[in-house]
């Protein structure tokens, strides 16, 4: 999914996904501006009985990363 970020509120990413606005932490786009175009790849489920968001987002960017080595 293409995503455009629209501004940065503290540590939260305001992203326009079509015509909807969501929020995400600022950490998964470390190197991301304003405007920028974000592809996001979400693997397995979104969330985990018992399972924070925060901790699914963590591990999330771990696995990505290992992917673009």
């Amino acid at each position: 999914m293409r995503v455009i970020i629209d501004r940065f509120e503290g540590d939260i990413a305001v992203v326009e996904a079509g015509k909807k606005r969501l929020n995400a932490p600022r950490a998964l786009f470390p190197k991301a501006e304003e405007g920028d175009t974000v592809e996001i790849t979400v693997l397995g489920k979104a969330r985990r009985e018992g399972e924070e968001p925060p901790e699914l987002f963590r591990q999330l960017r771990a696995r990505s990363k290992k992917q673009d080595k």
